[in-house]
């Protein structure tokens, strides 16, 4: 192939592609340095604290202060991401604590209704069995005062 005309390049394909490669491994090599070094001073050693200290500094100088619009769609969406989360937490509320409850309350009131069936009738066997003692006993009674009245 023909060079086109008004470029002209001292080095081959070959020789740009190797230059690229080399400076790759520099970038992946200097990359690991730093990582090495951070590790190597420690995470509160002074020049990783100023290390740190610069990029947050990078970052505050490329901030700015939100115009009026900008910052009431924030708080806006905030506002909604709040009560967003407060709806979820209340229904996962109802589920965790009041459903059960009114279940176990229905149970409850069926269970008690079956028992005062039961109790009722646990009552009324008493009340004739007290009945019945209560007749035994005073006709003993009577017998007892009748053989008394008769000895004397």
């Amino acid at each position: 192939m023909a060079k086109k005309q008004g470029t002209s390049s001292s080095k081959s394909k070959k020789q740009r592609e190797s230059l690229k490669e080399e400076k790759k491994s520099e970038g992946v090599a200097s990359k690991l340095s730093k990582q090495q070094e951070a590790l190597k001073e420690g995470r509160f050693s002074r020049k990783a604290i100023e290390r740190k200290l610069g990029e947050y500094r990078r970052i505050l100088t490329l901030t700015r202060r939100p115009t009026r619009e900008e910052f009431s769609t924030i708080a806006k969406v905030a506002a909604l991401g709040i009560i967003l989360i407060g709806a979820v937490g209340f229904l996962i509320y109802l589920a965790m604590v009041q459903v059960p409850a009114s279940l176990s309350a229905n149970n409850t009131t069926q269970a008690t209704a079956n028992t005062s069936t039961s109790s009722e009738q646990t009552v009324i066997q008493q009340i004739n069995n007290a009945t019945a003692n209560s007749t035994v006993t005073s006709a003993t009674k009577t017998t007892n005062t009748t053989a008394q009245s008769i000895a004397s």
